[in-house]
């Protein structure tokens, strides 16, 4: 059984160094393991880094996308390119540590791996930021009739089955993306199972999708058009 893990940078110039030496240490041991990072259109010149820090290295594969047409585009190119039995995407800005994925990826397989979707549980996160999260999955859980904890958590774990199936062709190419994965999963009737993860401070860089009060509003705004539209489409008969 082999993991494909894709990881979206955007403007991530400063944290990609971090990056790529963490999962350099983490995956030292591992065999089981590939990484597709994903150049999601930077303009930041994070091609310059890529092609620094990635000199020779057979560990880690880049995928690279011209111009940026969402968050979600960039993860679902990722996807593409994957050659794994299993699936997962994370963050680039270091928020959650890598490592994650790989405890999520060894407690799939010791719940039998088929039929199962692991995902993160954010700790220690601040007040106010638990407390729109909560909001929204009380929201979007009413709205589509299925329990929605934590969406936007990072890792998302899977098997290729589950992308074939629901993903591929069919998921939302911006931030609904995790919404509307996770959605599919409770949907399909497969076991979700939590990992535990701390979310740390972001050292460089913006965060795409919740920085600014701005920013953040802008999300909430775009995520809740989402939930109604994915429900109306089910209303409708939709898949």
């Amino acid at each position: 059984m082999r993991l494909s893990l894709v990881i979206p940078c955007y403007n991530e110039s400063g944290n990609i160094p971090l990056l790529v030496a963490r999962l350099r240490q983490t995956l030292a041991e591992r065999d089981d393991v590939e990484v597709l990072l994903v150049d999601n259109g930077s303009t930041d010149g994070s091609a310059a880094v890529f092609q620094r820090e990635l000199a020779g290295d057979t560990l880690l594969r880049l995928v690279w996308v011209p111009v940026n047409q969402g968050y979600g585009h960039g993860i679902l190119k990722g996807l593409e390119a994957a050659t794994g039995d299993v699936l997962a995407w994370t963050h680039a800005d270091m928020q959650t540590d890598p490592k994650d994925v790989l405890t999520a990826f060894d407690l799939y397989k010791s719940h039998g791996g088929g039929g199962v979707f692991v995902k993160g549980k954010r700790q220690n996160r601040r007040l106010l930021e638990t407390f729109f999260t909560f909001g929204m999955q009380v929201i979007a859980s009413a709205a589509l009739g299925v329990v929605l904890d934590d969406v936007n958590a990072q890792p998302k774990l899977f098997d290729r089955r589950f992308y074939v199936d629901h993903v591929a062709g069919q998921a939302p190419q911006d931030f609904s993306l995790d919404l509307y994965v996770l959605y599919r999963a409770r949907q399909s009737g497969m076991r979700i199972i939590e990992v535990p993860v701390i979310f740390a401070d972001r050292l460089h860089g913006e965060a795409k999708g919740g920085g600014s009060w701005k920013t953040r509003i802008k999300l909430i705004r775009r995520t809740f058009a989402y939930i109604f539209q994915l429900r109306d489409s089910l209303r409708r008969g939709a898949p």
